[in-house]
């Protein structure tokens, strides 16, 4: 399977986008349990059960949002240096041909985000 630099960043500024949509809802979520903990609005047994489970899910939620940017980053650090050794590969190439070296672009992973 062949895959672009420019599909791979693509594919990494789409992966962030949908983790960073994830951690919207965890905070949705978090914000949510922070009501109805605080008895307020709602206390006793019940609300204790479903804010406990809230909190379980929150958790779960953001180890499995970090390992994912982390995914991202690994992905992309290993497209950045496949990409530097393509470009000092045709740099060589070109030198040696004495021809003039093409613009190969580099990422922009996240878009700056």
């Amino acid at each position: 399977m062949n895959i672009s630099y420019s599909q791979v960043e693509e594919q990494c500024n789409e992966l962030h986008a949908v983790a960073k949509n994830m951690k919207e809802i965890l905070d949705n979520i978090e914000g949510i349990r922070t009501k109805i903990s605080s008895k307020d609005s709602w206390s006793g047994y019940a609300s204790d059960i479903y804010s406990g489970k809230l909190e379980s899910i929150s958790k779960n939620f953001e180890e499995v949002f970090i390992e994912i940017e982390n995914s991202i980053l690994y992905m992309a650090s290993c497209s950045d240096g496949y990409q530097a050794i393509d470009q000092q590969i045709m740099k060589e190439i070109c030198s040696n041909l004495k021809i003039t070296e093409p613009n190969l672009n580099t990422s922009n992973i996240f878009n700056g985000d």
